[in-house]
């Protein structure tokens, strides 16, 4: 909101409630430690998923993500979503987000439907309510701020139904909503045939493995797909798409984040090290300067993280960069994920050269965390999450680290570099 005035005094309302103080429960550098919530997801049921407890573990196991909604109180809160892949026809898909605020410490649920929506029942993604399938969300969350036109809480935005042949649609949730709070993101691609559709080809949807980020200069998010496509699209706050030629364009599960002091829209790509298929791809980045256009390709130096098994059949062959929640940290000045193929987990940088744009960024393995010794009780290893981790580990602004989540029965954990 603007107006004008001769008084040469502003005042600005800024975006979003924030804490100035970090909480003591956050460990200094080089620890890690359990976030100390006063209950447990499997401590929140709702009443209309009673019939199975496991239903709890669906956000966290199931293929999904998570976003961080810097509106949602003063420290703001992680939301997790993800669902799908029932194992009959007619069971329930679930349908709920849940939400670890780090404020009061507390996980609530929200967004449920008035009555279980079994899975044969949605038409195009949509229950007899209007409210959407929870699908595989993989890298497909993020932030919709109140600044932008979210809720006065913030808005999880959900890009498309992953692992499905709908037609993509970006469904928006009101997380201050115990129930419903849902709408769709009106969109429009006009350089579309159709401008209704969200198109990533020339000639279909494209959808599956969605990777996104986040851009808080434009007001947006930059989308894409694994696969082959044509377009890495950016999808305005406003709902206006606008193509861009693919960025990298046939990325095998790769990831994408963006730096936003150099203004550069960076894919990280994975694939095959070992057997008949075999390339280079895996130390491949396609890097976009927003502000030129210009786009160059390059490559890394040190060891890549992530090696587990390929779609051959041969083992442990395949570097997959989706699954580490990987994520440009302006603070840490490199991008940062966590690496769940080894044991323990290990937090791995990538670390850009002096000319990110042509030069060789570089591994490297964070060897020297620990278990802070004031988490009395807490858990003394990096926990492993099922399926993978996708956006589950994430950047908490106010809290100036890491958190990410794993199971319904334990806490989050909290990592300061």
């Amino acid at each position: 909101m603007a107006s004008s005035s001769s008084n040469p005094f502003v005042i600005r309302i800024q975006p979003g409630p924030s804490s100035a103080v970090v909480p003591a429960w956050v460990p200094p550098p080089g620890y890690f430690a359990d976030v100390p919530m006063q209950n447990f997801p499997q401590d929140v049921v709702p009443a209309i998923y009673a019939d199975y407890a496991g239903n709890m573990n669906n956000p966290f196991i199931i293929w999904g993500g998570s976003a961080v909604l810097r509106d949602y109180s003063a420290l703001g809160a992680q939301v997790y979503y993800s669902g799908g892949h029932e194992a009959a026809v007619g069971l329930n898909n679930v349908q709920f987000t849940l939400i670890c605020d780090f404020s009061s410490l507390s996980w609530s649920v929200a967004n449920l439907p008035l009555k279980a929506n079994p899975q044969n029942t949605f038409v195009n993604g949509y229950a007899p309510d209007g409210t959407p399938y929870t699908p595989h969300t993989y890298l497909g969350l993020q932030e919709f701020p109140a600044a932008w036109g979210g809720a006065a809480r913030g808005t999880l935005a959900s890009f498309f139904f992953a692992g499905s042949g709908w037609d993509n649609r970006i469904n928006l949730m009101d997380v201050s909503q115990p129930q419903m709070g849902y709408r769709v993101m009106a969109t429009r691609q006009p350089e579309n045939a159709d401008p209704t559709q969200i198109r990533l080809t020339r000639n279909g949807g494209g959808g599956n493995y969605p990777i996104t980020v986040m851009d808080e200069k434009r007001k947006g998010w930059w989308v894409s797909t694994t696969g082959s496509v044509d377009y890495t699209l950016f999808v305005s706050s406003s709902g206006e798409i606008t193509q861009y030629p693919a960025l990298g364009g046939n990325l095998q599960n790769g990831s994408m984040v963006l730096w936003p002091g150099k203004d550069l829209l960076i894919v990280i790509d994975g694939g095959y090290e070992f057997g008949p298929y075999a390339s280079k791809s895996y130390r491949k980045l396609y890097i976009r300067n927003l502000t030129t256009g210009k786009v160059t390709t390059t490559t890394t130096l040190g060891t890549v993280p992530c090696l587990t098994d390929g779609y051959d059949g041969g083992g442990k062959t395949f570097h997959r960069p989706d699954v580490m929640g990987l994520q440009w940290v302006e603070e840490l000045g490199c991008i940062v994920g966590m690496d769940q193929t080894v044991d323990p987990p290990a937090i791995v940088k990538l670390v850009p050269p002096l000319d990110p744009e042509n030069g060789q960024w570089t591994w490297a393995t964070i060897t020297s965390l620990q278990h802070w010794p004031s988490d009395t009780g807490g858990q003394a290893s990096l926990q492993f999450v099922t399926n993978g981790l996708w956006s589950k580990f994430r950047w908490v602004p106010s809290l100036k680290a890491f958190v990410y989540g794993t199971a319904k029965d334990r806490r989050p954990q909290v990592i300061k570099l």
